[in-house]
């Protein structure tokens, strides 16, 4: 049925003033909604707004995203946005129908960036190419920190698992070595992370000297890996001779800090032993001390009261 509500794929160029929308995420609740649309804004030409919510951007689903997650994400890309969106109206006929708001079914409402673009129709929109699943696969990244550190900002949100990369100095060895915004840390030195807390993590990276491997996957790629029910592990790394200096690497580094615990060869879950008692200190002594060093550290971010439901960890 043509008069069906259906949600709308709004593609966004940004303008000299931006893209001229408000984003809006009241605390306690979820979803993230179009506040206010600028007149004559690009925001407005894409078909936005006002009391839309977003249900998706660039592809990447975001209602159980945090609002600083979904601003992070409009931000990745610097001079256009994908929002998908639905208005009250769809919203309740799609959560009543128990149905999920896709881009296949959505229509496109904006014109597209490229002035050759075919006008909107109610067939469904064209995505983005489908991407080649032989390009998602991990990293490893080797970082060998510097005077002022690694240069990467560690990020974990309570309300969704995992511990994500937040931003990178530029020029800094997490640069040089690779590691981007966004993407999600797996395994530290060879042991998967998934299961520990942010303040182990950081320790665990701590531990690990002047220089650490990560292995990290891409939005994309998480994604992908997930839809398989697989977990990214080394051995899907791409390129022989990366393997062997990944396993070579992790090998090494096991029987380097398998000191006085069993350290890297240790099944991570609950029974993992306390990194910050293997530090002689109380995690409270611990997360304080990280604080302090967090705050003498040039260029970290301003906090704001998001804090309370987010954690960060400058590197």
């Amino acid at each position: 049925d043509a008069a069906e509500p259906r949600p709308r794929l709004c593609l966004i160029s940004k303008g000299p003033n931006g893209y001229g929308f408000h984003l809006h995420g009241e605390k306690g609740k979820s979803g993230q909604f179009i506040r206010k649309v600028e007149p004559g804004s690009p925001a407005e030409t894409s078909g936005l707004r006002a009391g839309d919510r977003v249900v998706a951007v660039n592809g990447v689903n975001v209602e159980r995203e945090t609002h600083h997650q979904v601003v992070q994400r409009i931000k990745a890309l610097e001079t256009e946005t994908r929002l998908l969106v639905v208005d009250p109206e769809t919203h309740e006929s799609l959560r009543s129908l128990r149905l999920p708001a896709t881009e296949e079914m959505a229509v496109l409402v904006g014109g597209a960036p490229s002035a050759s673009s075919p006008p909107a129709s109610s067939s469904p929109p064209r995505t983005k190419p489908p991407v080649d699943t032989s390009e998602l696969v991990p990293r490893v990244c080797h970082l060998v920190r510097s005077e002022m550190g690694y240069g990467f900002n560690l990020h974990s949100d309570r309300s969704q698992p995992g511990q994500y990369i937040r931003s990178l100095d530029p020029g800094s060895p997490a640069d040089q070595a690779g590691l981007r915004p966004q993407d999600r840390v797996i395994e530290v030195n060879g042991v998967n992370i998934e299961g520990m807390r942010h303040t182990e993590v950081v320790a665990f990276i701590k531990k690990g000297g002047d220089e650490t491997w990560l292995l990290v996957v891409d939005p994309d790629t998480d994604e992908h890996f997930k839809k398989r029910g697989v977990v990214p592990t080394v051995s899907h790394v791409r390129g022989k001779a990366t393997l062997t200096e990944c396993l070579t690497c992790y090998s090494i580094r096991s029987t380097r800090s398998n000191l006085s615990s069993q350290g890297n060869s240790t099944q991570v879950g609950s029974r993992l032993l306390d990194p910050f008692a293997e530090m002689g200190l109380s995690a409270t002594a611990a997360e304080e001390k990280m604080k302090l060093h967090a705050k003498e550290k040039k260029r970290a971010p301003p906090m704001d009261w998001m804090k309370k439901y987010e954690l960060f960890s400058n590197f």
